[in-house]
């Protein structure tokens, strides 16, 4: 039977990061043979290759998860999170509502907003637009 399904406890892996198979594979093929004295230029350009494109991958990542971040963090500054409108018609007592909305736990702003359609033209036409 294997440790596979076995529970692990805080802070164990499944398996070690580099099994002792994995340590004869790369053994084999990274040492010399014993007539040749030095890594083959094959072995060490894949090794280079694979160095290069996982730094590459690295990067890429790092740069996409930061260009997601701040893409994220301009548009909820732009628009707002929630958004409370009343059932039918007008609201007349908007600021005891943001006060009473602000007062909830985790909101850290809470302002009142007045939204209504209008037509604008320019040369190249007319469109309606929401301000």
């Amino acid at each position: 039977m294997s440790n596979a399904s076995a529970p692990l406890g805080p802070g164990r892996a499944a398996t070690p990061p580099f099994a002792r198979f994995e340590w004869l594979i790369a053994g084999r093929y990274l040492r010399a043979r014993r007539r040749e004295r030095a890594i083959s230029a094959i072995t060490g350009f894949s090794l280079v290759g694979i160095m290069l494109g996982v730094a590459t991958l690295i990067i890429v990542m790092s740069v996409m998860n930061g260009f997601r971040d701040e893409l994220v963090t301009r548009l909820l500054g732009v628009n707002a999170h929630v958004m409370a409108l009343p059932a039918g018609g007008r609201l007349s007592d908007y600021e005891a509502v943001a006060a009473r909305v602000g007062a909830v736990g985790g909101v850290t702003r809470a302002a009142p907003l007045i939204e209504g359609q209008v037509m604008a033209s320019g040369p190249g036409g007319a469109s309606g637009v929401i301000i």
